[in-house]
């Protein structure tokens, strides 16, 4: 009897159907009918996985996102965008890349006018300009658009509340003390063995 064959791991979690790719092309074209975006300050080290566009668009997306707070350090203090950069190293590739686009699609004057009539690419937009097109994607009535406001907002959020510099500020302590420990001794592999009773393997271990 013949196997089933695979999904298709390139159908990744945006691309639903062919109106989502078209979508996404359409950012990752980078038609921005000649405006530029206003850049940011790039970090002191180098990016690994964005662009300095796409920086620059998280960062603005961001600060929307994670509005000023008494108390709380600012999206700028906690360096989001290149938290985000770190984050997404450890995403998959096409993940990566559907994250790419999609800053490009939001930031993208083309897509824009097609879908709210502005001309004007999303760094350049006023902030309450900002706010009413991340209100559109939030409650569109294309999945591609809420699916895509759902993963950059997760994204921004980890960047932030992952910080040690938004603990303090949000009450919580940080990890028990021995969750993580960084020189725990690593198993290598080989010479496992399963003993009987409580089930706890004696590997062969080495340190990092």
């Amino acid at each position: 009897m013949a196997s089933r064959s695979q999904p298709d791991s390139r159908r990744t979690f945006l691309k639903k159907g062919l109106l989502g790719g078209f979508v996404l092309s359409i950012g990752g074209a980078g038609f921005l009918l000649a405006r530029s975006t206003r850049q940011v300050a790039l970090p002191g080290q180098p990016l690994a996985v964005l662009d300095p566009t796409e920086y620059s668009v998280l960062q603005a997306i961001a600060g929307r996102m994670i509005p000023q707070r008494a108390g709380f350090p600012t999206v700028e203090q906690v360096g989001v965008a290149l938290n985000a950069d770190g984050i997404l190293l450890r995403a998959d590739p096409y993940a990566r890349k559907e994250v790419k686009q999609l800053l490009k699609l939001f930031e993208n004057a083309l897509a824009g006018f097609v879908f709210g009539g502005r001309l004007r690419p999303f760094t350049q937009l006023a902030p309450e300009d900002q706010d009413a097109v991340l209100r559109e994607w939030q409650n569109s009535r294309l999945e591609i658009r809420r699916t895509g406001f759902q993963a950059l907002r997760t994204l921004a959020m980890a960047a932030y509340f992952g910080s040690t510099l938004a603990w303090a500020a949000s009450g919580y302590p940080g990890p028990p003390e021995g969750f993580h420990q960084p020189d725990a001794p690593v198993w290598r592999g080989g010479g496992a063995k399963r003993p009987e009773g409580n089930g706890v393997y004696h590997p062969e271990l080495s340190r990092e």
